[in-house]
């Protein structure tokens, strides 16, 4: 099947050597006539939609979506179109830095997608002037200008314009250290400390997979989505309620391999064996022009010491999504060898894999000892394919991959060997991963963006859909998690019905693996609605994160340095501070609290609890509680995350006892945010006047939110609490903390507000 290198692909690297200028028709391909339809970049499927008409017709520089680098050698006018959006990649800012000025020309749709409408930009270029121009741009010649293309790529990550002998040089190299990604990483199942929490700084899910013995297995991609990434897996024996540390680890990185070698995407599956298997990409940077499907087998997942088989090799490409088991015995798996060829300086590598690009599927008749490709399809703006195959009640399969305009669809009518032309899917959904897989009542399960089936606002609302008829009409629109930055689904269903979904949430700046728990029921009620139905289940977060943001851990999670009590407290074999008898606070006495702090926590009670930890001088406390079963809870401003005595939160965001709550407690200046579960539960301005009977109730108490300089206690109250992973950051004076202007906490009314207005005549008349 290998073809090769065609002379057209060397005409093109050629072409780059070719400028023409001003409105000349382009004779090659990196400087081209602006009209409606025409390509706009070399490695995106993106035509142009809408052009200003005093643009029509001139030449644009035609190349890299992800950014490159000019030189003018004849002066004159240049116009740079960017992104209108609030978007990493409108390059706005740098275009005026650089003495570019906006030109008084409505945005207009550069291309498909909501995101691509545009501003234009225009300066006069002096010889010998250059630029580094970044991601998603376009620059269009005026009247004289000439320029030359130096590099393409990234400002970070360029590659140098080549002639056909240096690109030919280049490719063979690149290829040769292409080899390395075809060795067989190691299974590393004592990956600790070295990949403990702590050091973990990314966060973007793989799958999540469930063992006939019932434990739950989790993978997610650490390292970050690039070349430095490698795979993580943790399990969990209590259906996903709390999760190990990492318990395996694939790195397959090497000083010396002349480019980072790193293990990308792939997923978890228990095959009908009750196997795991761990698919898993393996390549040289992100994508070196093959890349490969390797996967590494568990006999033995629900025991204490799992093994795993020596990684082999299945196909070329890579893999995000299940296998489908057919309903003839067969396994069909999913594999996409993109059809962009290799990124950076592995661009052009192995074209006698061009005629195998696109969306494939590979088919094992013998339970997963070998493997077959089968047939493919090849889809308009691909990204990433990230296909999914269902077999349809009449046993033709459906094909679902993600493109660059969304969803597209494609039906095979002979088991996989040939498919029909892509056409735009009924289901919306932004370029990102969705899942969709057949449960055991008949029914298709879909996990999109969206709070319908025909819109999506980007990467929110992740939510869960039934079908009974094979997708031609959905039905439910379970909200699994509402917020910003989650994406990436996959999941399963286990042998009592239960759905759970995995999914990520902020992958660079919170890097949250997290769960849904759930039933059909549920999706139809579009509520969760189960005994043991749940939502935002913490499965990891990476600890190291936060380390580069400036977060210092208060413990050593062995030991007491730092700080005293008085042997009552104790440190558990996870690092967890457990007040163990009565004895009084905790105390951190290393150093005092900073005026502008944030502080993150996690916090447990047992049922009855009342804690809390003190953070300023005096009475300010966030109260640690078992909001049902203590009385404290009958009043909101004496309610789990209030500030006590004083502030109630918006919401009981609470888990039950015995159950991790996350926390945070954010001062700047007179702004105090409490934070529970993911949410600012409380955020307000003390010196506001509305706030003014509130800030008066804590005074009466002995809280003075002007207070300064103390020391952070955690309360013995008389029950058993639990703390762990304390860290505090300094805020820095350039990063300003807005209240929220819509906070008003929970009311206090009824019996509860009479018990408190006895205590507050009681404290003012022992003051007197």
């Amino acid at each position: 099947m290998k073809t090769p290198i065609t002379t057209t692909a060397f005409t093109l690297l050629l072409s780059l050597l070719i400028p023409l200028f001003g409105k000349a028709a382009a004779a090659d391909k990196t400087f081209q006539p602006l009209e409606e339809g025409v390509k706009l970049y070399t490695d995106r499927n993106y035509s142009l939609i809408e052009v200003p008409d005093s643009l029509q017709g001139r030449t644009f520089l035609h190349t890299s979506i992800e950014g490159y680098s000019i030189e003018c050698t004849t002066p004159g006018d240049l116009y740079i179109l960017t992104l209108s959006q609030d978007n990493p990649a409108n390059q706005s800012d740098f275009l005026l830095n650089h003495g570019f000025r906006k030109v008084d020309i409505p945005g207009f749709q550069l291309a498909e997608g909501d995101v691509h409408r545009a501003l234009t930009y225009h300066k006069r270029m002096e010889s010998g002037e250059k630029l580094e121009i970044g991601k998603t741009t376009l620059t269009v010649l005026g009247d004289g200008v000439r320029i030359k293309l130096l590099s393409v790529g990234s400002p970070d990550n360029t590659t140098a314009v080549e002639t056909p002998e240096e690109a030919k040089a280049r490719i063979a190299r690149m290829e040769r250290i292409a080899g390395h990604a075809l060795l067989p990483p190691s299974v590393n199942t004592s990956p600790l400390p070295e990949y403990g929490y702590d050091k973990l700084d990314y966060g973007m899910t793989i799958g999540i997979e469930r063992t006939p013995g019932g434990r739950l297995w989790s993978c997610w991609v650490a390292g970050g989505d690039s070349p430095e990434a490698y795979f993580v897996l943790a399990s969990s024996d209590d259906d996903g309620e709390h999760w190990s540390d990492p318990r395996v680890v694939l790195d397959s990185h090497e000083e010396g391999l002349g480019a980072e070698r790193s293990i990308l995407v792939g997923n978890l599956w228990t095959d009908p064996l009750g196997r795991l298997w761990l698919f898993f990409d393996q390549s040289m940077d992100m994508f070196d022009g093959r890349a490969g499907v390797w996967a590494t087998v568990c006999e033995n997942p629900d025991s204490l010491d799992p093994t795993w088989s020596v990684p082999e090799r299945i196909w070329h490409g890579v893999m995000l999504n299940k296998p489908t088991v057919l309903s003839n015995g067969e396994w069909m798996l999913p594999i996409s060898l993109d059809q962009r060829d290799g990124f950076r300086d592995f661009k052009g590598c192995f074209a006698e894999l061009d005629p195998l690009r696109g969306a494939n599927v590979l088919v094992s008749s013998d339970k997963g000892k070998t493997w077959e490709r089968r047939g493919s399809v090849t889809f308009p703006n691909p990204n990433w394919h990230e296909h999914m195959i269902v077999e349809k009640s009449d046993r033709s399969l459906w094909m679902l991959a993600r493109t660059g305009g969304g969803i597209m669809e494609s039906v095979s009518d002979d088991s996989g060997r040939t498919w029909s032309d892509p056409v735009e899917s009924g289901i919306k959904q932004p370029a990102a991963r969705f899942f969709i897989r057949r449960l055991e009542s008949g029914k298709l399960l879909l996990i999109k963006h969206g709070d319908r089936i025909d819109t999506h606002h980007g990467r929110v609302q992740l939510s869960a859909w039934l079908s009974g008829d094979d997708g031609k009409n959905w039905k439910g629109g379970l909200i699994l998690d509402e917020r910003n930055g989650i994406s990436y689904p996959d999941g399963f269903q286990s042998p009592d019905g239960t759905i759970y979904i995995s999914y990520d949430r902020n992958r660079s700046r919170d890097g949250e693996i997290l769960m849904a728990r759930f039933t059909e029921a549920d999706i139809l009620a579009k509520e969760f609605r189960g005994a043991h139905s749940k939502s935002r289940m913490l499965i990891s977060r990476p600890m190291g994160l936060e380390k580069k943001q400036g977060f210092t851990f208060l413990t050593d999670g062995s030991s007491f340095d730092g700080w005293k009590h008085s042997g009552n407290w104790i440190v558990d074999s996870e690092g967890t501070f457990y007040r163990k008898e009565r004895g009084g606070n905790l105390s951190y006495t290393a150093e005092k609290i900073p005026d502008d702090f944030e502080l993150r926590f996690e916090w447990k009670v047992s049922p009855g609890c009342n804690s809390g930890i003190y953070y300023r001088p005096g009475q300010v406390e966030y109260q640690v509680l078992d909001n049902i079963g203590s009385p404290y809870g009958e009043n909101a401003r004496q309610a789990a995350a209030s500030l006590f005595f004083c502030m109630a939160p918006k919401k009981d965001n609470t888990r039950p006892p015995g159950e991790w709550n996350t926390a945070r407690i954010i001062c700047q200046g007179s702004v105090i945010e409490h934070w529970l579960n993911g949410e600012a539960v409380i955020s307000f301005d003390y010196d506001d006047p509305k706030w003014a009977n509130y800030v008066e109730l804590l005074a009466i108490r002995g809280g003075n939110l002007n207070g300064r300089g103390a020391h952070l206690k955690l309360q013995d109250h008389g029950q058993d609490v639990w703390y762990r992973h304390l860290r505090i950051r300094t805020i820095p004076e350039d990063e300003v903390i807005t209240p929220d202007p819509d906070f008003t906490p929970l009311p206090v009314s009824g019996p509860a507000l009479k018990v408190e207005q006895e205590r507050v005549r009681a404290m003012q008349k022992a003051k007197k």
